[in-house]
């Protein structure tokens, strides 16, 4: 990129100083700055995205399974999935589709130097090694309270069936029907949910979970995984701040798609705009839920690590001059 650079200078420049031989200095040294500055901000998108990849998406559970096309359609990355999204209708796989995608093609469709396929059989697993994927790590977050309740109230997966983890099915002992019959969310669906403010407990500190329990193959669904605490959500609130190339919130989700290709390039695609898993028919993730069902009860776990990923949106917001106004022009859908 330097040599590049360079070269672009010493061609540029010579004709820059000959068509202002007769200007002032300080004009000419203006321009050639100007000249300087646009040249490395038009590969630095590239350079960024270099930088990161190759990229690990860490999913918590209910925060948006459509980012998947985010990260799929970037250029070079899944170079055969063309412009096309991925959802149930494309994938197949009922409420599956994301596993089975993972699962069944993923490998084949993307690159492994600029996204690493999701390997484990289970969905919503741990970091394997912080250490290696540190800057590597792209993910979209959300409140913790909403998070929950989009999980309570999620038919199409009934998350909050009574004894779900009895119900898991380990991805690779076989696969997944084009209809989706055969998964975990089709086997629950209908079934009697437990207690609200039991389900809630059970996923309380679910991305904490995800962040910081290296080595766990238990996905943050079951509720017998390990429990969390408050020194675990200081050290994930760390990892946020120190460890990810992008933070998104599902709150603010086409704020950060935009911030997503401010940062790394890639034109807006109008799928990537859209709820491929709404919880229900017609509910997005900017209308919230009530959390007076809560009767009181807050995650105090997670608060903190969304704290820490609301601080990074907000500051990058800034940094790539990212708004509502900038990104109608920049990413019209």
């Amino acid at each position: 990129m330097r040599a590049m650079l360079a070269l672009c200078l010493s061609v540029a420049l010579p004709a820059l100083s000959l068509a202002s031989r007769d200007e002032e200095p300080e004009t000419t040294m203006q321009q050639t700055q100007l000249l300087q500055h646009q040249l490395v901000i038009e590969g630095a998108e590239e350079r960024r995205l270099k930088a990161a990849q190759p990229l690990h998406w860490v999913h918590f559970p209910k925060t948006g399974s459509s980012f998947v096309n985010t990260i799929a359609h970037l250029p070079g990355t899944c170079s055969s999935l063309a412009s096309h999204a991925l959802n149930e209708d494309t994938v197949g796989g009922g409420a599956c589709w994301l596993s089975r995608w993972f699962m069944e093609r993923c490998q084949q469709e993307c690159h492994a130097d600029h996204y690493i396929c999701q390997r484990s059989s289970w969905p919503h697993v741990p970091l394997t090694s912080y250490a290696t994927q540190k800057g590597h790590l792209v993910g979209m977050f959300r409140d913790p309270d909403q998070r929950i309740l989009s999980g309570y109230h999620d038919e199409a997966n009934n998350f909050a069936a009574e004894g779900y983890g009895n119900y898991l099915i380990d991805m690779s002992s076989h696969e997944i029907q084009a209809t989706g019959e055969n998964c975990t969310g089709s086997l629950v669906r209908g079934l009697l949910k437990r207690p609200l403010l039991g389900f809630a407990s059970a996923w309380k500190g679910g991305m904490t979970y995800q962040l910081t329990a290296e080595h766990q193959t238990m996905t943050a669904l079951d509720s017998r995984r390990p429990t969390v605490t408050l020194q675990d959500a200081l050290e994930a609130a760390r990892r946020v701040r120190e460890g990810f190339a992008f933070v998104g919130l599902t709150e603010q989700w086409d704020l950060s798609i935009c911030l997503f290709h401010k940062m790394f390039g890639g034109p807006c695609r109008a799928f990537e705009f859209e709820n491929t898993r709404p919880s229900y028919a017609g509910k997005t993730a900017d209308q919230d839920y009530d959390t007076a069902q809560l009767q009181g009860w807050h995650d105090d776990i997670d608060e903190v690590v969304y704290a820490a990923a609301s601080e990074v949106f907000r500051r990058n917001l800034i940094l790539f001059n990212v708004s509502q106004e900038t990104c109608e022009e920049f990413c019209s859908h």
